[in-house]
């Protein structure tokens, strides 16, 4: 397993913090991680003295004037930090501050939605930022660190030379709590090898016995941490040529809710077994990019790779489950399965290259081309299908009963590694023409190609069969002829996936736009782009998406900047092939038998997939900016989105209407405020229908799929969102206060023509037409203050309060335990909390 060695992070973040001052240094445009921060600082600016403290520069954003300035849309630029000014230090000028406080936290500080990304205790905190610059040749140095415990800290260290080069390092860590009220009936948490708690036996168990156990266990958190390192340089070579290249290595570690099926238990009471375990994370990735740009009078270029590196500690993890499975033929029994395997995310290599020519051109023009290719290739060493010993499957009937010694090792595949591949490669040409100062005109082509290389064919060179073991053995060990493994004698009926799904894509892309100023105060913008789709063993081989936007910006009056936009868009396609994979099946295998009633539809054939098939999608945007008096500014925006899919299976519609208001308060530099409220709904509708039986017909209203059967859901989504905010300055002492809310409700509601449409049919007349509603509502509220004591010297003290409350039927029920016949959950589910911060912070400037 992957070891983070808390004491040495700990002891670099120190001691880096503890140099003398440093800086902060220019963002490039390329790099890697450009934004740090944490829950008490969020930007990354203050990580010495927190949210707020620094507050506004008084001499503005530049030198001549502190008048505030505003975007071209009326937006009030936000004002620049008040730093402390520089110190002399013989060639050298720094500044900087570090802070010692503690937090404190009571309440329900250990719920998943109140500590999700930073996992809070009481302890320590600790922060710094400096900077030292050289006027004589632009030398800089920078260095800002923040420790909140020893998985919510980062350090970003920058050394520069203004025009000639920039070097930057940082580590960081961050939590992700993923469940805070887990119970858990397996030990070895965060291992590969999850195995039953002690008064536990694998496959002999109760349902009462594992429910006692999990009643006993402590609820306890799980939580998987990143840790990232990068190192990054820019290089000025000459005036026209610049090199840059960036290295990160990111790891993770801890454990997260997994499902680990074990074969269908709802409708086979005592039988099966749905587990929700601790899945063990273990990962880490490497990324790289790296290059050269050339900036000429009339030329640009850029060439540039980038690799991604994605590597497991482990291939596969497996867990021991408390339940025996049985057939359902009476009289028989199946030999026991203790224990289920997943293999991990397979290891995976990403490589692009990546070269841009620009040229101007007449008529004020631009004119660029940008190629790339890449490969995107996984060849992990492979897991073996099974790890069971003995038998599975069912005795008695003919070909239902296996021996593991033909599956749990690695000659039970058709090959050692995965080999396979996807190729990408891209052509993008572009041209802009200004012939006038009130006119623009864009066009552009793109051609995107993924190109998927190699075929993996699950045999079993050791038995001559075909597929693989399905649900760890358990589905072949409940009902005849479902192992998911095909053969051609007694099992010559079998269906089951025997290939993989290759799903090469080709798109063809056009674009021509034209921007027209009409006179001072109104534009009009027009866009119309036309994308050809060709896909692989898709639903739909070639889709064309026809699009057309429409803006207008108008600026009739100085204190209203008002903006709308409207977007069309129509797809069609190819004739619809609702089952394009019947060759990844052994319907297609030399040998296979037709069952008796025929091979079963795959599905109904009125299903339509909403990614490729028809489309229509209505858009629009309203933005208006009002400048008030007294650096004030106003903002109301409506936006809507309206998708109609075509369907009489599947995603039929999909709509969302929203709404945002805000208002800005910068009367000086001393007092920033605001206030803002958004509102969005949404609909989602989908419809479906039950199979009655395993027949061929596909059809909807045929014997497989009876109209009798169908069913449809409508989910409705209502958030609400407010704010506020407060900076303001006070003599020497600095205030600050937020406020946050947010409320959302959901429903689901649904209908069906009779009970077959249900899993449970018997279950119809309990039905009320929807589900309970899921809430959520949640309070944040934050103040702060510091005071001066001297220019070296201050005192920070701020508290934040939260309060959520959450309904979820999801998880109802769960007080009264979480086993229910052969299904386990581990997580508790999101709960209701209310929790407080409280902080004290000490800075020392330099």
């Amino acid at each position: 397993m992957l070891q983070r060695s808390q004491a040495s992070r700990l002891t670099l973040c120190m001691v880096l913090l503890l140099i003398a001052p440093f800086a902060r240094a220019q963002d490039s445009g390329l790099g890697i991680d450009l934004q740090f921060g944490n829950a008490l600082d969020p930007s990354g600016l203050e990580p010495s003295s927190g949210i707020g403290t620094l507050g506004c520069d008084p001499d503005g954003a530049s030198w001549l004037t502190s008048v505030r300035k505003r975007t071209p849309t009326g937006f009030l630029y936000a004002c620049p930090p008040d730093h402390p000014e520089f110190l002399l230090g013989g060639e050298w000028q720094y500044r900087g501050a570090f802070s010692v406080g503690y937090l404190g936290l009571s309440g329900d500080q250990d719920n998943m939605l109140f500590s999700r990304y930073s996992n809070w205790d009481d302890g320590l905190y600790l922060g710094g930022s400096f900077r030292y610059e050289k006027p004589s040749d632009g030398s800089y140095f920078d260095v800002r660190a923040s420790r909140i415990n020893d998985d919510d800290q980062y350090l970003r260290a920058l050394y520069g030379r203004a025009g000639k080069y920039r070097i930057q390092a940082f580590v960081r860590s961050q939590s992700n709590v993923t469940s805070s009220n887990a119970r858990s009936i397996w030990e070895g948490i965060g291992s590969n090898n999850l195995t039953l708690n002690g008064a536990l036996t694998p496959a002999s168990s109760t349902s009462a016995q594992v429910a006692a156990v999990s009643a006993s266990q402590p609820e306890q958190s799980l939580v998987v941490v990143r840790d990232k390192q990068g190192l990054g340089i820019n290089y000025f070579i000459s005036p026209r040529w610049v090199a840059f290249g960036n290295i990160s290595h990111e790891s993770r570690a801890g454990a997260r809710p997994f499902g680990g099926p074990f074969f269908f238990n709802y409708p086979f009471a005592d039988n099966g077994g749905a587990y929700e375990i601790p899945r063990p994370i273990d990962d880490s990735t490497v990324n790289l990019n790296g290059g050269a740009r050339w900036t000429g009078s009339a030329w640009r270029m850029e060439f540039a790779y980038s690799g991604s590196f994605f590597r497991h500690a482990n291939g596969t993890f497996d867990y021991q489950v408390p339940f025996a499975v049985r057939p359902v033929v009476p009289g028989l029994v199946s030999p026991l399965l203790t224990s289920g395997q997943f293999a991990y995310e397979p290891e995976n290599d990403y490589h692009h290259l990546r070269v841009n020519l620009t040229r101007k051109i007449a008529l004020n023009g631009e004119f660029s081309l940008a190629a790339s290719g890449g490969e995107l290739s996984q060849n992990d060493q492979l897991a073996p299908p099974m790890t069971c010993t003995g038998q599975f499957g069912i005795p008695v009937i003919p070909g239902n009963l296996y021996d593991c010694a033909n599956w749990n090792t690695s000659a039970a595949l058709s090959r050692a590694r995965a080999d396979l591949a996807i190729k990408t490669s891209m052509l993008d040409a572009r041209v802009v023409l200004q012939p006038g100062r009130d006119v623009t005109w864009r066009a552009s082509a793109k051609y995107d190609r993924q190109d998927y290389q190699g075929d993996y064919d699950a045999f079993n060179p050791l038995t001559g069969q075909w597929g693989y073991p399905a649900e760890n053995g358990a589905q072949g060990s409940v009902v005849p002829f479902e192992s998911g493994i095909w053969d051609p004698g007694p099992g010559a009926s079998n269906i089951t996936r025997i290939r993989n799904l290759p799903l090469d894509r080709e798109l063809l892309q056009f674009t021509l736009s034209a921007d027209v100023r009409l006179n001072t105060s109104n534009s009009l913008g027009t866009t119309y782009s036309f994308d050809r789709t060709k896909r692989g063993n898709r639903e739909v081989a070639t889709t064309n998406d026809h699009s057309l936007k429409l803006t207008w910006h108008n600026r009739t009056f100085d204190w209203l900047t008002f903006r709308a936009n409207y977007t069309y868009l129509r797809r069609t396609g190819s004739e619809y092939e609702f089952n394009p994979y019947e060759y990844t099946f052994s319907t297609s295998l030399p040998g296979f038998v037709i069952p008796p009633n025929g091979v079963p539809a795959h599905t109904v054939s009125a299903m339509r997939k909403y990614d490729v098939g028809g489309r229509t999608q209505h858009k629009a945007d309203l933005m208006a900016t009002f400048v008030l008096p007294s650096d004030m500014t106003f903002y109301a925006s409506v936006r809507g989105d309206w998708n109609d899919y075509s369907a009489v299976i599947g995603r039929r519609g999909y709509d969302a209407l929203g709404g945002s208001l805000q208002w800005e308060w910068q009367p000086t530099t001393a007092t920033v405020a605001s206030v803002w409220y958004g509102f969005d709904r949404s609909s989602l509708d989908l419809a479906n229908v039950n199979d009655a039986a395993l027949t061929p017909d596909p059809v909807l209203g045929g014997a497989t799929y009876p109209e009798a059967n169908r069913w449809w859901s409508r989910d409705r989504q209502r958030n609400h969102y407010a704010g506020l905010t407060l900076n303001q300055t006070v003599g020497r002492i600095k205030l600050d206060a937020n406020w946050n809310w947010s409320s959302s409700r959901g429903r689901t509601s649904y209908s069906f023509n009779s009970p077959g449409a249900l899993t449970t049919p018997a279950l119809a007349a309990l039905l009320t037409g929807q589900f309970p509603d899921m809430l959520y509502r949640a309070h944040a509220v934050s103040l702060g203050v510091a005071i001066p004591v001297n220019r070296s010297f201050s005192v920070r003290v701020f508290d934040r309060y939260e309060r959520g409350r959450v309904s979820d039927w999801h998880y109802l029920g769960f007080e009264n335990g979480q086993v229910l016949d052969h299904r386990v959950d581990t997580d508790g589910g999101p709960t209701d909390y209310s929790a407080n911060l409280i902080g004290l912070a000490f800075e020392v400037k330099l």
